[in-house]
This record gives C-alpha cells, sequence and structure tokens, in this order.
C-alpha cells in the first residue's frame, strides 16, 4: 500500500534534519509532499527567506511535491491539507534548547494536539542561532546614503533653531528620533535605520550639550539621557523597519494570491493539455520576463515542444539543441529539477523544472535565466504556477482516462445487450423458418398447394425480418465506429419511397398505403441506401403497430430549406412518458409486437443516426384523433439546371 507523507517545512536551518529524516522514513513508492504555511502575522527577514528557499530546494532535490499555503491558522491549514491528501504520517521538527515563554506551545505540539488521525513524527533538532553577518557593501547604496545624510542635517537644522528658542533638549532629541524613523520608512536597509540611531546621538552630544562643538560632556545626567535615547531610536527603527517588512509581506502573499486566481480561472476555460500549456507558458513568459521552452513527456521520452519568447528576435535553435534537450531529458527520467543555477547539469542555459503530479511528470519546463537567478518572489509565483499547471495537467488526464473507462464500459455494456438481444429474439424466426422448411422437404404430397403457400409465405416473412435485422445491425455498427462513408446525392424523393416499399413487410397488403408527396420534383441530398432504410423501418414499425385494414400515409413536403417527411398511423399511439424513449437502443413499447415476435429495439435507433448523420433531425409527435406522426428532416436540394436530372434509384437492395 502506497502512503503519503507530509513534511512542514519552515526557514530555519535545522529544518534540514527534519527533511532528510522525513525522505528516510519513504518506502519505495510513497508519495512526498512538503509544505509551507505562509503566515501574514510572521514577516521573513533576507537571510530567514534564503534559508526557506535552501529547505525547499532540498525538498525538491528529495523528489517532494513543494507547495506554499497562505493561511492565518498554520496548525489548522497543515491538518485540512493532510485530510485532503489522505497524508499517512505528519514529520515535523521541534527544538530541544529553544525556550518558550508563557506556556506557549511549539508547532509539534499543537499538532500532536489536532491530528488524531495521522501518525506525527516528531522530529527533535537543536536550535541554530547565528547572527547574520551584514554585508554593507551590497546594503548600501548611494541614495539612501543622500537620504539619511539629508534627513539628519535637517534634524540638526530644527534643533538648532529650538536651541536659539531656549526649547527643552527633550523637544530636540524627539526631532532625531523623529529623523530615524523618516530614514527607517523611506531606506531599503535596516543598516542606515543602525547607522542613523548612533549619529544622532553623536549629533545632539556634539551640538546641543555643553560644552558644545566637543563629544565630551561635563553633566553626568546625560549619560543616561543618550542610553535612553538610544534605546528609543533603536526601538522605534525596528518596529517601523518590521511594519515596512510585513506590508512588502502582505503585499507579496496578495500579489501571489491574485497571480494563482488568475492562473486557475485561465486554465479552467481549456479541456485540453495543448491549450493548458500554451496558457501556463504564456502567463510564465509575462510574469518573468524570460523565454519558455515546454516539452511534453511520454513515457519519460521528449514529444513535440512549445516555445513562447519575450523577443521575435530570439533563434530557437538555442534552446532546442542537443546539450538542452539532454538536461530536459535528464530531468523528466529523474523527476528532479536541474539546469542553470543549480548542482546538476549547471552549464546549462536554461533552468528545468518536471510538471508532475506525484510520480506522474507530463511535461518538462525550461526558464531561460539569462546568467541570472531568479529572486524569491519569482520563485514562489514559479512553483505556484507550476503546481497549478500540473493538477490542471492530472485533472484533464483523469478526466480522459474516466470517459475512456466510461467509453469500455457502454462498448461492453452494448456488447452483452446486443448478445443477448439476438441471441433471444433470433430463436423464434429461425425456429420458424427450420420447422416450415422440414416439413416442406419431408412432404410425400400430403400438402395441399395453398398450406405449401402459406408455409412459404412464413419462411419468407422471417427471413426478411432477418434479412432487416442484419442489414439494421450493420449500418448502426458502421455509424458509431465512425467507418461509415456516406455517398451524398441529389434524389428524387418520390423515386426514394417508391424504391422503399418494395422492400417493406409483405402484410403491407393487408393495410392501405397513401403516398402524398406535395411537389412532383421534391428533391433532397443523401444517401439513397441508408434513407431507404429509415423509411422501410419506419413503414414496418407501422405495420405492426397498427391494426389490419388501417390506413398509413407518407408525406413529403419542403419547408425553407429542409425536406420533411411523415409516416402517419391510426394505431394506439405513444404515451407521452415512452416518446423520449422510443430511440434509444433495444427499447421497444410496451416489449411485445403485433405479430408475437419480439423486437430487438433497434430499427428507431438506427433511423435516429442515419437521420443525424445527414444532418437532420427526428420525432414523433401524436396523430389525431389516434395514431403517432414519425417526422424526419433532410437537406433539401439547391437545383441547379445545368448539373442535369438526377438518375433514378435502381437495385438498391
Amino acid at each position: 500500500m502506497n502512503n503519503t507523507i507530509l513534511v512542514c517545512l519552515s526557514p530555519s536551518p535545522s529544518n534540514i534534519e527534519v527533511i532528510q529524516s522525513a525522505y528516510q522514513s519513504l518506502h519505495k513508492k510513497d508519495k512526498f509532499i512538503a509544505i509551507y504555511v505562509s503566515n501574514h502575522k510572521q514577516s521573513l527577514k533576507e537571510f530567514e527567506q534564503r534559508q526557506l528557499d535552501k529547505n525547499m530546494e532540498l525538498a525538491k532535490q528529495l523528489n517532494a511535491d513543494v507547495e506554499i499555503i497562505y493561511a492565518d491558522d498554520t496548525v489548522n491549514q497543515i491538518i485540512q491539507y493532510a485530510n485532503i491528501y489522505k497524508v499517512k504520517k505528519i514529520v515535523v521538527g521541534k527544538s530541544i534548547n529553544k525556550k518558550r515563554w508563557f506556556l506557549k506551545h511549539s508547532l509539534s505540539e499543537q499538532i500532536l494536539e489536532q491530528a488524531h488521525n495521522f501518525e506525527v513524527l516528531v522530529v527533535p533538532t537543536k536550535a541554530k542561532t547565528k547572527i547574520p553577518k551584514i554585508d554593507f557593501q551590497e546594503k548600501m547604496n548611494s541614495h539612501d546614503s543622500f537620504i539619511s545624510i539629508f534627513i539628519l542635517m535637517g534634524c540638526t537644522l530644527v534643533g538648532y533653531f529650538f536651541f536659539m528658542m531656549n526649547f527643552h533638549d527633550s523637544n530636540i532629541i524627539m526631532v532625531y528620533i523623529l529623523g530615524v524613523l523618516l530614514i527607517a520608512l523611506l531606506t531599503s536597509s535596516r543598516v542606515y535605520s543602525v547607522l542613523s540611531t548612533i549619529a544622532s546621538v553623536l549629533l545632539f552630544n556634539f551640538c546641543f550639550t555643553f560644552p558644545t562643538m566637543s563629544l565630551s560632556v561635563y553633566d553626568s545626567s546625560y549619560v543616561m539621557t543618550f542610553l535612553i535615547m538610544i534605546i528609543v531610536a533603536f526601538i522605534t527603527s525596528t518596529l517601523t523597519s518590521r511594519i515596512k517588512q510585513n506590508a512588502y509581506t502582505s503585499s507579496n502573499m496578495a500579489y501571489i494570491s491574485k497571480i494563482l486566481l488568475e492562473t486557475n480561472q485561465t486554465l479552467q476555460q481549456y479541456s485540453s493539455e495543448q491549450d493548458i500549456v500554451n496558457a501556463g507558458c504564456k502567463v510564465l513568459s509575462e510574469l518573468l520576463k524570460r523565454n519558455i521552452i515546454y516539452y511534453t513527456v511520454e513515457n519519460n521520452n521528449l514529444n513535440q515542444s512549445v516555445f513562447i519568447s519575450i523577443d521575435n528576435k530570439v533563434d530557437i535553435n538555442e534552446y532546442l539543441n542537443p546539450s538542452e534537450k539532454g538536461v530536459a531529458e535528464w530531468v523528466a527520467i529523474h523527476n528532479k529539477y536541474a539546469g542553470a543555477s543549480t548542482r546538476y547539469l549547471s552549464n546549462a542555459k536554461c533552468l528545468y523544472y518536471a510538471i508532475r503530479k506525484g510520480e506522474n511528470v507530463h511535461g518538462v519546463i525550461g526558464i531561460d535565466l539569462n546568467n541570472e537567478r531568479i529572486d524569491s518572489l519569482e520563485n514562489r509565483i514559479l512553483l505556484a504556477i507550476l503546481g497549478e499547471m500540473a493538477l490542471s495537467l492530472e485533472n484533464i488526464k483523469n478526466m480522459q482516462e474516466k470517459n475512456e473507462a466510461i467509453y469500455t464500459m457502454k462498448k461492453e455494456q452494448l456488447r452483452s445487450d446486443l448478445l443477448r438481444s439476438i441471441s433471444h429474439d433470433l430463436r423464434t424466426p429461425l425456429t420458424s423458418i427450420y420447422g416450415n422448411s422440414d416439413i416442406l422437404l419431408n412432404d410425400n404430397g400430403q400438402l395441399s398447394e395453398e398450406k405449401r403457400k402459406i408455409l412459404c409465405a412464413d419462411i419468407y416473412d422471417d427471413s426478411l425480418w432477418l434479412i432487416n435485422l442484419v442489414e439494421n445491425l450493420l449500418a448502426i455498427t458502421k455509424i458509431e465506429d465512425g467507418k461509415m462513408k456516406l455517398k451524398i446525392e441529389p434524389q428524387m424523393i418520390e423515386d426514394i419511397v417508391n424504391e422503399a416499399l418494395k422492400h417493406v413487410n409483405r402484410e403491407k397488403k393487408k393495410y392501405q398505403i397513401n403516398i402524398d408527396i406535395k411537389d412532383d420534383f421534391l428533391m433532397a441530398d443523401m444517401d439513397a441506401r441508408l434513407i431507404i432504410q429509415v423509411i422501410i423501418n419506419l413503414v414496418d414499425n407501422a405495420i405492426k403497430y397498427t391494426p389490419i385494414g388501417s390506413i398509413i400515409d407518407i408525406v413529403a413536403y419542403q419547408k425553407e430549406e429542409m425536406i420533411y417527411m411523415e409516416v402517419r398511423d391510426t394505431g394506439e399511439g405513444i404515451p407521452k412518458e415512452e416518446k423520449v424513449k422510443i430511440f434509444e437502443k433495444f427499447y421497444t413499447l410496451n416489449n411485445v409486437l403485433a405479430d408475437s415476435k419480439k423486437s430487438i429495439g433497434l430499427g428507431l435507433s438506427l433511423c435516429k443516426s442515419i437521420v443525424e448523420v445527414h444532418g437532420g433531425n427526428i420525432y414523433v409527435l401524436d396523430n389525431y384523433p389516434k395514431g403517432s406522426i414519425f417526422t424526419f428532416t433532410l437537406p433539401a436540394t439547391k437545383i441547379n439546371l445545368n448539373n442535369g436530372v438526377p438518375k433514378l434509384i435502381e437495385n438498391i437492395y
């Protein structure tokens, strides 16, 4: 039995141990899922985001499906996700040296309390608290430096004004704290907040404490003032930076959520694999501003490719050369990402990902990095969209398999019904033919001429019934298999009707059959043989369900661009609830025929198939005061006198 293992991701360096432990607990065919729940209340510092990206990369290398989920309640979201995907085991880490204040439960403890239906593996880890190193060259830039210097100069000028007005020192201190706050808001790095805090204290000491223009302090109380000023300025700058980071994180989350919603809505519009691939690649190319190449995968082999370029001047051969294609094939086989910026086949031009759901690889997508690395936001967007594409392709595949299964089931059911009906319904006419022919063969001159004619007539009727049955079976099989090749030609309606009546049940002599064609030159485009079969079935049907001596009318007329043909009888009629069923396969009205032979229920179904393949329609209405009217339509022939007169129907059967 294949199980699903879920590991919880975090921005902690110790999370690597958790991921490795989860991978080691996998069996051969277990599904591996790694999820990270992003909470808007929790903003990640830059070094934490980098560590989270590393942890995600490790999970992907270990063949895990990486998912990023946005929710406020982390534990509840993990439990819900586990229920939906029928997770067997949840793997989560717990720090053994991290202190928790005010009886606050760790994530692992909360999951243990709520995960009653899952096996929970808690991996003890040693928290690695490391102060990140600040790269001043990278963090500092001329623009932010100018802003910081300008604000501090402004604060000093305002301080001089307050000093000349004999304002208290606390007012000048507040000016500098306000300056630190503005620097924290307007600059991109926290380095400026720290440096401006120190600079503001030094400027206040140099310019406004006695002796001025000196860093010396005669009044010992100023030491405490400086200390408080540093603390207040530092706290203020820290809170401001955190608020700004939270706003940035929330903005990114909202942006990603918007992108995912739009992508999901876009992909749901399409029902074919090719359309989904084209739409997904186009969305990625527009968002990342990069060239995209996609390969469909079948049995670990690359098939057709799709190339989306942001520049029409790009040579596609750069992406289809053997080297690049080899990397894509490696990704398809190993179900891992590789190429540029990775440790696998890093000399490639593109970064290649497998579009997959579990072990099913639907395709391989390549992103042209252009000798650059994608940032964390782009990476999250990329993973999210790839996940949406994989889900849509998986749904398409599942739907195709479901439809194939339904088709196979219906086909088998049809075959079963057909064999059952044929085996049962052929017995009576075949027995009758056998019995009557045996009597004729063993006759020693004892039978009268009238008796012999009756026996021969019975054999003829039963044989004709069998011939019509075989014709119906062959015709409906060819139509449904798509093997029927129609020979559409203009035909005279009168000729078609007359030819059909030649092959109608011999019982027609006992009925009054009237032909009413409104126009002597009424013509329709048709395959003559098939339409004759329709008329035969409809007239035979009228004979079977109409008392002997009744009137049967065959009416034909033109209305707009269609020819209407009606077969009217004066039988018992068809109940309203039966009218929608009589054109179904193996359905017979009241299940009994007038001549006591059981019907196989294919005649009207065949009529419907033939008429519809001609572009027409067939239906049944009540004939007042009594009986039914079967009507079908055919496209009327557009007469062109230059084409001459159509040939008469001869020797159809």
